[in-house]
């Protein structure tokens, strides 16, 4: 397989189906091959004034433009694209200030009337919109109006958080329209050992950025015990995202710290994430065996299986068994090979056996009918590689 011809179809077919050019945005799946027809799924403003299918978006197509968006951005760093990095950063602007309330990340934007978006957001979308601004603030792509902006959007972020994540508020961030959420996605403290870095990541790039030493203090209010936390993950599978998630929150927190006590806990967080990411090439490596790349979704609206989360009663759309593997694999496969280059450079390397596999699954796998995005995340797997001085002989 000529691994180069293969990374260029499917970021091809990534810019070209998925990326929307109008609204600089990353969307979740094509309901069609019709290019013209890919995004006909999508919900019409009505539907999303109406929280359908939930006030998340889960399932929509417009779930995770900010996750999405934060990877791309992070990608075209990588691959020293200033123009493409421009337009995905435009895009995460949008939804970082569209709802007019300073700090709230919204999810996605509807591409139908550039205006509509679903009123819950997550910690995951604020992990990836932090870490990528942060990210672009100090790479050479970024222009001097670039970094202003992201230094007041990030400031409004750790704002935002100062003001809902508190023990009043369950440590939650509010809805857009400043009601309290009914699922547990936007909580940030409290959480999960995963998780537990999300809060003062936020802080922390919010000080790095800004120089404001009230910010500063704000995360070290929770950086030691975030890190002693982050050190108790579980033995089990977790899935890739999360993992990513978590090391995108550790390794910015790491660079940002300056006492070797704390910068210590995240270090050793970050080698037990290199440690589990085997488990997800892993499992990639053993689920390509049954995948079928041509899986589809469908339209949510004529989904007739869902599940019903107990804790707020959401109603998210199932997509087949079938398609749920096609999708993962992929993303995870991508997500596994960052978690092995985003560590420190004393942890860092990639041994054969994680090319092998990364090789191995892209030779029997098809851009041109795949209908979820995960083929961004071997692209960006791809450049990361390469930025960082390695090889994929």
């Amino acid at each position: 397989m000529d691994l180069l011809a293969k990374i260029a179809q499917c970021k091809k077919v990534f810019e070209t189906e998925y990326y929307d050019s109008k609204m600089k945005l990353i969307y979740d799946y094509r309901s069609s091959l019709e290019h013209d027809k890919r995004f006909d799924h999508l919900p019409t403003p009505e539907e999303i004034a109406q929280r359908r299918p939930n006030p998340c978006g889960w399932a929509s197509g417009m779930e995770d433009a900010v996750i999405n968006g934060g990877v791309a951005l992070d990608m075209y760093i990588d691959a020293n694209d200033p123009v493409m990095a421009k337009n995905i950063f435009d895009g995460l602007v949008r939804c970082g200030t569209i709802s007019g309330v300073p700090g709230m990340v919204v999810r996605s934007i509807s591409p139908r009337d550039g205006k509509s978006f679903y009123p819950e957001s997550s910690r995951d979308q604020y992990t990836h919109y932090v870490y990528s601004f942060w990210k672009y603030f100090h790479s050479d792509l970024s222009s001097a109006e670039d970094k202003e902006l992201i230094k007041k959007l990030l400031v409004e972020v750790a704002q935002y958080c100062e003001k809902c994540v508190v023990p009043e508020n369950n440590w939650t961030f509010n809805r857009a329209d400043n009601s309290f959420p009914r699922s547990t996605v936007c909580k940030m403290w409290e959480v999960a050992p995963h998780e537990a870095a999300r809060l003062p990541m936020c802080y922390a790039a919010a000080y790095d950025v800004s120089g404001d030493k009230h910010w500063f203090d704000m995360y070290r209010k929770f950086a030691e015990e975030a890190g002693k936390q982050s050190l108790e993950l579980g033995p089990r599978s977790y899935h890739a995202y999360a993992l990513l998630q978590m090391l995108c929150s550790c390794i910015l927190i790491y660079e940002v710290e300056t006492d070797a006590k704390i910068k210590d806990l995240y270090f050793k967080a970050m080698e037990q994430l290199k440690k589990y990411s085997r488990f997800s090439i892993l499992r990639a490596a053993d689920e390509s065996y049954q995948v079928n790349y041509a899986a589809d979704r469908g339209n949510w609206r004529k989904i007739t299986r869902c599940t019903v989360l107990p804790d707020c009663q959401h109603i998210i759309p199932n997509a087949s068994d079938e398609y749920a593997m096609s999708h993962r694999v992929i993303r995870e496969l991508g997500e596994a090979i960052l978690l092995v280059m985003l560590v420190p450079e004393e942890l860092r390397e990639l041994d054969d056996f994680y090319k092998r596999i990364f090789k191995f699954i892209l030779e029997g796998f098809d851009p041109e009918i795949y209908r979820p995005y995960g083929a961004l995340y071997v692209v960006a797997a791809y450049y990361k590689v390469l930025k960082l001085g390695y090889n994929w002989d």
